[in-house]
């Protein structure tokens, strides 16, 4: 699925990438302000120039094509540069959510396997239509939209959330024996994610 298919933009924005959970009430997680644009990301990330991105939107314009794509075929920016622009912009503009108020359905969560949630850091929240809601940390958007682009199969809308709140809910909602609300950011995921796969090619043997 391609990248634009996920990246359901809010016309909100969220400045800076952490906050404190006391202040994640969904009735003050929207901030109404003009959007961030993804030329203004790579333009602060010292990627593009006010120029180049001026004749980015010019040729956008003449030829509807999206953002990224002209910008790297006409500056020679790398796919990965440009995902990594998105995630931020992404990321600035959605909602930030309180997972433990706003509680997880649970027919979002049979969408994603504990596998799943533990390796790409994705707590399903809700089904809206045929999208899925799934929050997430700023620090870990890029390997969640990789998951919805490749795996998901369906589109996805994102939200953000902090790493410990991300933690504790995935422990209270995908739990494991010995995974913890410092297990998110560590290298123990990982060795829990082959762990995980070595035993289902066992079971499969």
């Amino acid at each position: 699925m391609p990248i634009e298919k996920v990246l359901l933009i809010s016309n909100v924005q969220k400045r800076g990438c952490d906050v404190d959970a006391s202040s994640m009430s969904n009735n003050q997680s929207w901030k109404m302000q003009k959007p961030l644009r993804l030329g203004e990301v790579l333009i602060e990330q010292g990627m593009l120039t006010d120029t180049q991105v001026k004749e980015i939107l010019a040729e956008q314009r003449e030829t509807r094509r999206p953002f990224g794509v002209i910008a790297e075929s006409l500056c020679n920016l790398s796919m990965e540069a440009i995902e990594e622009a998105w995630a931020c912009q992404y990321a600035h503009n959605t909602r930030t959510v309180d997972p433990f108020v706003e509680v997880p359905r649970s027919n979002a969560k049979e969408c994603i396997t504990t596998r799943q949630a533990w390796q790409f850091r994705c707590l399903p929240m809700s089904l809206e239509g045929d999208t899925l809601v799934i929050a997430t940390t700023p620090k870990h958007l890029r390997r969640a939209l990789k998951f919805a682009t490749s795996v998901l199969g369906f589109p996805a809308y994102f939200v953000m959330t902090t790493d410990n709140r991300l933690a504790a809910a995935l422990s209270e909602h995908y739990p494991i024996a010995g995974m913890g609300t410092s297990s998110v950011t560590g290298d123990s995921i990982n060795r829990l994610v082959t762990k995980m796969r070595l035993d289902r090619l066992r079971e499969s043997a």
